[in-house]
């Protein structure tokens, strides 16, 4: 927040006055004038009205209308109202100035903290129109054409929002972000956001296509939103542009299957994991509920149906959703249609507290009696091949290979490791490096070509298991010049050399760093972000991220 202070300057007589008033209220600073002393026979000094500018700022403030619920893929039309509560005009681009205007961002984020800063759009930054990112610019979702408001008034303005098709289900913040480039000087900065809540339901999946004269089928479906036909035998995906990721956190498991199921033959089945070259299989058993409507008497309620982990034959299994939920006296129960409870789930790997590396994950199905059903006899495994016209999800018999002692079988690659960052102080000719004021100081005599007049800039973006990319910038005052990202194990990240466990260096001339634009001396920051590739299966996992920031000036001695 910017604090605005205000010192008045009051003229001093000759002689000490007797008593003071009360210091007046900040709103009558404007209008102060010296009173006279009656005691003292002087010449009357009348004092000019005190304007103070500081005083007349715009005081933006941004709120936001509409549905409280929506379907991952559709679109939301929001209604978004900017206020000005301050005593000065808040400039708009209308007929002003970009850099001078507030605009308006629309950002999607799963918390509240919700950074005031210029959000990005994804599919700038490699990712597609479907993929969900913290704290992103919704597409389409600046508003740039704005009004000017001047003291008291208020503007509205409609802005379409979609929602990504591949965002996880959950409660949400559409937050809008006022003057996100704090362009418009304001008596309060801290007002800017607003945090629509709305929940976000899972895209409805196409329909199952299976294998001609497949009639009773189970399908792995995969992993949160990630099918199983993206991951690689390795337990690794590539998405949205970053390659050979792992999976990580809390993992939702999903699988899908004919609509004849549960029937006399199958109710039940199970999950279950081991680390890849161990024997014994481990049941996962976190509870896996699922929501009904429930219509009694006018009233309408969501209750919870627990499908497991249930005590059956000795194992933990769990229901196949019945055909119908629970039926009350007078009530009428029935499945939603639309799934705004998040129930995708069949099961959930928490893999925050295994140790890195590969495990697989089994599928069984199982009878009423808690025996176990066999595929090829009481039903068929198939597997998800692709997406045909309408979303249709074409499938093919699941590989023999990947069935074992009647189920189903597949890996992923689990790492929840954090990234580490670092940037080195700047050297001068590998000698020197930034005193505690910052300063580099070069001797101007000595040719810039020399290599002990050149500035060496290290840094350092690692990932224990190498499963990070990142991105490093030197920016000059505030322009950007240089530009770097690769994957933390390149050996090249221009210009930049790397040795391939993380460690990047490059030694600049000064007319390289200065510029032409500052020819003798400027400020720099040095900003590394790493970011790490591991996902949950619907986005990546920030929070394993590492980040660093140095800043130095170059000045002649």
């Amino acid at each position: 927040m910017r604090v605005v202070s205000i010192a008045l300057l009051v003229l001093l007589f000759a002689t000490c006055v007797p008593a003071q008033e009360a210091a007046p209220h900040p709103d009558q600073i404007a209008q102060i004038q010296i009173p006279r002393q009656p005691q003292i026979q002087r010449p009357q000094i009348r004092l000019p009205q005190l304007r103070v500018p500081l005083l007349q700022l715009p005081d933006l403030t941004v709120s936001v209308a509409g549905p409280d619920r929506a379907v991952a893929g559709s679109t939301v039309n929001l209604k978004v109202t900017v206020r000005n509560e301050g005593r000065g005009r808040a400039p708009g681009t209308n007929d002003n100035p970009a850099e001078n205007s507030y605009m308006v961002d629309m950002v999607l984020s799963q918390d509240e903290d919700v950074p005031v800063e210029f959000a990005t759009q994804p599919t700038y930054a490699g990712y597609t129109q479907d993929d969900f990112v913290e704290d992103m610019l919704t597409l389409g979702g600046r508003i740039s054409n704005t009004q000017t408001l001047a003291a008291g008034a208020s503007t509205t303005y409609n802005q379409p929002v979609p929602i990504p098709a591949k965002t996880a289900p959950g409660v949400y913040c559409i937050a809008a972000v006022v003057d996100p480039g704090t362009n418009v000087f304001e008596f309060n900065e801290s007002n800017n956001v607003y945090c629509h809540k709305i929940l976000i339901a899972a895209a409805q999946e196409g329909d199952v296509r299976p294998p001609q004269g497949v009639t009773t089928w189970i399908m792995p479906w995969g992993v949160g939103g990630t099918r199983l036909d993206r991951i690689k035998p390795t337990g690794l995906v590539d998405y949205a542009g970053i390659t050979n990721a792992p999976f990580g956190w809390r993992l939702g498991l999903r699988h899908g299957y004919a609509a004849g199921i549960p029937n006399a033959t199958i109710k039940y089945y199970r999950w279950l994991y081991r680390r890849q070259g161990t024997a014994g299989w481990n049941e996962l058993l976190e509870s896996v509920k699922v929501h009904y409507v429930r219509e009694q008497g006018g009233t309408t309620t969501f209750p919870v149906y627990t499908l497991g982990p249930q005590g059956v034959a000795g194992k933990n299994l769990y229901e196949f959703r019945p055909a119908n939920p629970p039926s009350f006296p007078g009530a009428t129960t029935y499945w939603p249609t639309t799934d705004w409870f998040g129930d995708i789930y069949s099961g959930f790997f928490d893999t925050r507290t295994l140790a890195d590396g590969k495990y697989e994950l089994k599928l069984e199905v199982y009878k009423p009696d808690g025996t176990q059903a066999m595929p090829g006899t009481d039903f068929q495994f198939i597997v998800p091949t692709g997406t045909a016209g309408g979303g249709t999800i074409t499938t093919s018999p699941a590989p023999g290979s990947a069935v074992q002692g009647g189920g189903y079988v597949f890996t992923l690659h689990v790492n929840n490791r954090q990234c580490g960052a670092a940037i080195d102080p700047p050297r001068l000719g590998g000698g020197s490096m930034t005193g505690p004021c910052g300063f580099l100081l070069y001797d101007p005599n000595v040719a810039e070509t020399n290599n002990n007049a050149k500035v060496s800039i290290s840094f350092h973006a690692t990932h224990p298991e190498d499963f990070a990319t990142f991105r490093f910038r030197i920016i000059r005052g505030y322009t950007q010049a240089v530009n770097t990202s690769a994957e933390v194990v390149a050996t090249t990240a221009a210009p930049f050399s790397g040795d391939g466990n993380g460690n990047f260096d490059n030694a600049f001339t000064r007319s390289q760093l200065l510029g032409p634009d500052c020819p003798e001396k400027a400020a720099f920051s040095l900003n590394l972000h790493v970011y790490a590739k591991a996902t949950n299966g619907w986005s990546r996992l920030h929070r394993y991220d590492a980040s660093d920031v140095r800043a130095f000036a170059l000045a002649p001695q």
